[in-house]
């Protein structure tokens, strides 16, 4: 019976690692193309991808993938954006003998209907068990919001995550701006305090379907 007990254990660790395999794809520093299409593809469905880099002197890096540029793989560590490249790079900031694509659940694409509300208690009510909540539309903004939080706003999305922010318009009672996959997060934290009228699109990263919204889409890996 031991013996029975041994080799169910072995099945049990043999049938994990497969799965683990099948969802974390792993590639040689070599296939730094391969692994920077994945993860870019990925990236544009809406989800959220970590990257993690052994690299050819021993050290092991993740970080969130940012951008990918032709064979160059863009990630945020610790609020630093560094390149990776295969085992020969000479320009990127990391070397990589190994790289694994991190992602999990599914994308569901909802339709945001006009909110109209303080934008932290908006964001609170959008908030949900997700591995990322990202916006595409427009969003008013009531009161006297300087051109330097606007611009502190759109350098965070458009060269510290998968997104960028359009300033359309600023006056002293208001501002107008357009945004293009901008995390949840990053609204609530600049534009927390501010009226908003806001109105667009809503890519959920989660395990599951959780927001009373109107669905357009169920986006897979």
């Amino acid at each position: 019976m031991e013996w029975r007990r041994v080799a169910l254990i072995i099945l049990i660790v043999a049938v994990f690692g497969f799965l683990l395999n099948q969802y974390v794809p792993h590639y040689q520093g070599g296939e730094v193309y391969e692994a920077a299409n994945r993860a870019y593809g990925l990236l544009v469905k809406g989800f959220n991808v970590t990257i993690t880099v052994e690299t050819v002197d021993g050290k092991t890096i993740t970080g969130t993938l940012l951008s990918v540029r032709g064979s160059t793989i863009n990630i945020v560590v610790n609020g630093t954006v560094l390149s990776v490249g295969g085992p020969s790079a000479t320009k990127e900031d990391l070397r990589a003998r190994l790289i694994r694509v991190h992602y999990r659940g599914k994308v569901y694409v909802y339709e945001l209907p006009p909110q109209l509300g303080r934008m932290d208690e908006i964001a609170d009510n959008l908030t949900v068990n997700a591995y990322s909540e990202r916006f595409s539309g427009m969003v008013y903004i009531d009161g006297n919001i300087t051109p330097i939080r606007l611009g502190m706003l759109k350098y965070k999305a458009d060269y510290l995550s998968y997104g960028s922010v359009t300033i359309n318009q600023v006056s002293s009672s208001g501002a107008i701006i357009s945004t293009n996959m901008v995390p949840l997060g990053f609204l609530r934290e600049y534009l927390g305090n501010y009226s908003v009228y806001i109105y667009g699109v809503l890519y959920v990263n989660s395990e599951e379907r959780n927001l009373p919204l109107k669905l357009v889409e169920v986006r897979t890996g």
